[in-house]
């Protein structure tokens, strides 16, 4: 059934209304993707130099059991799990919720960032750290190094075989997908180091380890999140980009239809007051 006149106008005026919304919200969302972008460029080399050292010191290590190099003797994993806060950003929640379901086992357990996570999980698997806002763009954020003492904790304690870490992988500004890092036991990791010096490790290369993986946990977290806050928004600005040339395209269909209707009006007011005259004739 056709709508009225009214009814069109109404449409109309709620299209470009909805229009202007979506426009807003890309322009946000390129703010921040451009801020995430920056973000990463600072923390990347950072987390790259420690993880050199670390190398190092492995390859220099006299106890070839360091208690971070070997799984524990559990069958548990625990996962950390990175959703958004916010919707509206396309298919990015459910990629990378669909993704840690299939690598969880039912001992298990999680620690979720991000509410839309928290929502899908907590009646499904262990939840024992949660947190339900992202950090804000700001390289002092201490969820991090939050996660990072509690993983650490757990593993001495042998609670888990390991450690991984469920994230989505910003590839460019059109494509990301979920991805799953190893974070400890770090042996996969500590390959030949890219360090050309010779360095002196005091008092012992295990004492240095001791206190360096804190801080390598810690980066290598938090360079995971803000990755991820990349790709939401990323998602999220690709979503309401298609949202507002949907709404353009709907706006043109619509006004051409309220021309056409409007147009059929007029002529049917002619025709009827030629009618009339005709008949007064």
């Amino acid at each position: 059934m056709a709508m009225s006149l009214q009814q069109t106008k109404t449409r109309i005026k709620s299209v470009a209304s909805t229009k202007k919304i979506t426009k807003a919200m890309e322009l946000v969302a390129t703010s921040k993707l451009r801020k995430a972008k920056d973000l990463n460029l600072q923390i990347t080399p950072y987390k790259n130099e420690v993880f050199e050292i670390i190398s190092y010191c492995a390859n220099n290590v006299d106890d070839k059991d360091y208690k971070y190099f070997n799984e524990k003797d559990s069958e548990k994993t625990l996962y950390i799990v990175v959703t958004s806060t916010l919707g509206l950003c396309g298919g990015y929640n459910i990629a990378v919720e669909k993704y840690a379901s299939s690598l969880l086992n039912k001992n298990d357990d999680l620690i979720v960032i991000g509410s839309k996570g928290i929502n899908y999980f907590k009646d499904k698997v262990n939840i024992i750290q949660r947190y339900n806002e992202l950090p804000g763009m700001d390289l002092k954020e201490n969820i991090s190094s939050r996660i990072a003492y509690k993983i650490l904790k757990e593993f001495d304690a042998s609670a888990y075989k390991c450690v991984k870490m469920v994230y989505t992988k910003f590839i460019n500004s059109l494509t990301f997908e979920p991805m799953c890092v190893q974070l400890l036991p770090i042996s996969e990791l500590v390959e030949v180091p890219k360090i050309s010096k010779e360095l002196l490790l005091e008092p012992s290369a295990e004492e240095v380890l001791d206190n360096l993986i804190p801080f390598y946990l810690t980066t290598s977290i938090k360079t995971l999140i803000f990755e991820s806050m990349l790709s939401e928004q990323a998602s999220r600005r690709t979503a309401m980009e298609n949202a507002t040339d949907n709404a353009s395209e709907l706006e043109e269909k619509l006004l051409l239809e309220f021309n056409k209707s409007r147009q059929a009006s007029i002529t049917q007011e002619i025709t009827e007051i030629s009618g009339a005259a005709n008949a007064i004739k």
